[in-house]
């Protein structure tokens, strides 16, 4: 399994020693998010590649609108020159990061623009950039076809979601093209005993609907959502809050659906990998079946003992 944790860069020294314990764990690599509440990203980036050796660090996620092109550019030249075959640039269009400052998330069109010319930019320099595209819908997997070489599939770990997706993004592809990664994208919390895996599953399910409304908000098309809980979910959307944006803890993301119980197992088994060591192996174990490889989002306020646990799940 290629697994990679998912960080947000709470400091640029706690950065460094999630990095470093990544790659003691056997992680293959780390996505480093972009949200104006955490340090800068190309920073935290360098700092995570100059900690470690062997671990691949990718942008997960930044987007085209709150940096020029040409300062993603000019960060994807320096860090995959210094650090060959272990940098990966992965954007998309825009959530939290873009939703904070009430600007309007990228059109795919600017998209494909971008990371165009990204990558012209970087090849002009003798760098071969690695792209990915962050898509929860059909439309974005194609375009994650014709601009990137991977992409990341935010609609959990449902099979055929993430079938869809990768089908409509090799179906955009060059016919001589490679066919693109394809990696998914849960949360993780594992726990020691039965009482623990409890609270750590209520303590996700704020990132749960954090993640169900990144996939969902936009169309349930071809995303293999059950159609009793469309209606609610679509309703309930309306009223989320991105100041709480992928936060643990009492907001009101996380009482979104605390009438649903129901609801909230659903985005919990379909989001986040919660359970005994054994039981989360087995099923990270069964979602690679499907996939190249699996972004796991951890708790950041328990960042290093996760890491500890995930290593001793995959000895």
């Amino acid at each position: 399994m290629r697994l990679c944790a998912n960080w947000l860069p709470l400091s640029l020294d706690l950065t460094r020693e999630v990095a470093a314990r990544c790659e003691a764990a056997g992680l293959w690599g780390i996505g480093i998010g972009d949200s104006p509440n955490y340090a800068e990203l190309y920073s935290a980036c360098a700092d995570a590649l100059r900690a470690t050796s062997s671990l691949v660090v990718s942008t997960s996620v930044t987007n085209p609108v709150t940096r020029h092109w040409s300062v993603h550019a000019g960060a994807v030249r320096a860090l995959a020159s210094a650090h060959p075959g272990r940098f990966r640039l992965g954007f998309g269009r825009g959530d939290s990061a873009v939703h904070t400052f009430g600007l309007r998330p990228a059109s795919l069109a600017e998209l494909e623009r971008f990371g165009n010319s990204v990558a012209d930019s970087a090849r002009a320099a003798g760098v071969d950039p690695f792209l990915l595209l962050a898509a929860s819908g059909p439309a974005t997997a194609r375009a994650a076809g014709r601009v990137a070489d991977g992409v990341i599939a935010g609609v959990g770990g449902d099979p055929a979601a993430l079938r869809t997706i990768r089908e409509r993004a090799n179906a955009a592809r060059d016919a001589a093209a490679a066919p693109l990664e394809t990696w998914a994208s849960v949360r993780i919390a594992i726990g020691r005993d039965d009482t623990e895996v409890r609270d750590l599953r209520r303590r996700l399910v704020p990132r749960a609907v954090s993640a169900s409304h990144f996939a969902f908000a936009s169309t349930f098309e071809g995303k293999n959502v059950p159609p009793e809980y469309a209606g609610v979910l679509a309703e309930r959307y309306a009223t989320y809050d991105y100041g709480s944006h992928g936060r643990s803890g009492a907001t009101s993301n996380a009482t979104m659906f605390a009438d649903r119980p129901d609801i909230e197992d659903y985005l919990l088994d379909r989001f986040a990998v919660v359970g005994r060591a054994d039981d989360c192996r087995a099923r990270l174990e069964e979602l690679s079946a499907h996939v190249d490889g699996i972004y796991l989002s951890l708790l950041f306020e328990d960042a290093l003992p996760q890491i500890d646990r995930i290593g001793a799940m995959l000895t």
